[in-house]
């Protein structure tokens, strides 16, 4: 049964909701450093290059995450309504990205563990693979894909590969450079940028369909 626009903002709430204690609770990851000396800057900054990969971990982590909160926000805001299946998968989508911040904090602490990086990334492909199937159910049901051009849908998908690459390529070297596998990540933020630049015109597109969607709310 479909749902109408009323609903449809009761499940971007709920959504929004998660997204920002999973951002929230990342941080926690991260221990105050306890210096036998207080007052010793050489104790403080030796401490805290020990936290380096629960730095990187948490940057990481953060980037994923609010990159698949910005597109889930577009997709739901350009859509009319949704059915069942949508709200279906939505909660195994938000089920995983509450999930993040355990392997998050895994990956932090154990970084040189091969098994613990590998955790980390098939965390993250899991909600990659489940926003492909929201995707999909969005477009069949959703009737947004009347004003988008076709290039949109590539570009959300193209977005979402584009991510998870990067994560398989890391699963895959970290059993032989874990270090290198854990600083794969760094190129994410690039690879994104790159397909944000190779859609350019149908996000523009997009940015003005929810200003008009915006404009006759």
């Amino acid at each position: 049964m479909a749902q109408d626009r009323h609903s449809l903002g009761r499940l971007t709430a709920l959504t929004d909701g998660v997204f920002a204690i999973a951002l929230t609770v990342l941080v926690l990851q991260i221990p105050v450093p306890r210096l036998a000396d207080s007052g010793s800057a050489r104790q403080m900054r030796t401490a805290l290059s020990r936290l380096e990969g629960q730095f990187l971990s948490y940057a990481a982590t953060f980037v994923i995450i609010a990159a698949f909160w910005q597109q889930h926000r577009r997709l739901f805001h350009l859509s009319a309504w949704h059915d069942e299946w949508v709200g279906r998968l939505n909660s195994l989508f938000l089920l995983l990205i509450a999930f993040l911040p355990f392997p998050s904090a895994l990956v932090g602490r154990y970084g040189s563990n091969a098994a613990a990086v590998v955790f980390f990334n098939l965390a993250v492909l899991a909600v990659a693979a489940v926003f492909v199937l929201l995707w999909l159910r969005l477009r069949h049901v959703g009737h947004f894909t009347d004003y988008l051009p076709i290039a949109y849908g590539r570009w959300v998908l193209a977005r979402t590969l584009a991510v998870s690459a990067a994560l398989a390529a890391s699963a895959a070297l970290a059993p032989f450079d874990t270090d290198a596998a854990t600083y794969v990540w760094i190129g994410i933020v690039p690879l994104m940028l790159a397909v944000n630049l190779r859609y350019r015109k149908a996000i523009a597109s997009a940015n003005a369909a929810e200003d008009e969607g915006d404009s006759e709310g």
